[in-house]
C-alpha cells in the first residue's frame, strides 16, 4: 500500500467514515525546499509529505529517540513544530504563504517515541493578511496535541 493509500484509511478511520474525496498529494512550494519538516533538500529533514482534501491538509511523520526529550517521550518542541508545518501546508493549499504570528499549544497526552502520528491542519478564517488557522496531532485515533495560531502573509524579500 503506498502512502497516498495508508493516509486516506487513517484519515476515513479517525472521521469514522469515507472521505467525500479522497486525499490528493500538494505539490511542494518553492520557498520551502529546505524546510526542516517539509522540504525535499533539507539533509537532516523528515520530508513530510502533505495531502489534501481541499479544506484540509493531512500528513503522516514518525518520531524517534532523536527528537525525544524525556527518555522514550517525543520532545514538545518537536511536535510543536510538527503543528507549524501542518498549519503553514494548510495557508499553501490556499495558495498563499504566510509566517507564523502566535502560536497556542496543548499537550494533552504524552506521545512515545517511534510513534506513528497523524497530522492535520486547517484554516479556519482569513482577514485581508491575517489568517487563524489550528493543527492536531494524533496516535492510534486518540487525540494528543493542538494547536491555533495566527499567521501573517509573507512580505515577498
Amino acid at each position: 500500500m503506498d502512502l497516498t493509500q495508508q493516509i486516506n484509511l487513517k484519515v476515513s478511520a479517525l472521521k469514522k467514515q469515507a472521505l467525500n474525496a479522497p486525499l490528493q498529494l500538494l505539490d511542494k512550494t518553492a520557498s520551502h525546499q529546505h524546510c526542516m519538516l517539509c522540504g525535499q533538500q533539507s539533509l537532516l529533514g523528515l520530508k513530510l509529505n502533505f495531502y489534501s482534501n481541499q479544506d484540509e491538509v493531512w500528513s503522516i511523520a514518525r518520531g524517534s529517540i532523536h527528537q525525544q526529550g524525556y527518555q522514550g517521550i517525543l520532545h514538545g518542541g518537536f511536535l510543536s513544530a510538527l503543528l507549524d508545518a501542518a498549519m503553514c501546508q494548510a495557508i499553501f493549499n490556499q495558495h498563499a504563504e504566510a509566517v507564523t504570528a502566535d502560536m497556542n499549544i496543548r499537550f494533552l497526552h504524552e506521545i512515545p517515541t517511534n510513534s506513528e502520528i497523524l497530522l492535520k491542519g486547517e484554516v479556519v478564517s482569513q482577514y485581508a493578511t491575517l489568517y487563524k488557522v489550528k493543527a492536531e496531532i494524533y496516535v492510534d485515533n486518540r487525540l494528543m496535541v493542538k494547536a491555533d495560531a495566527r499567521f501573517i502573509k509573507k512580505k515577498t524579500l
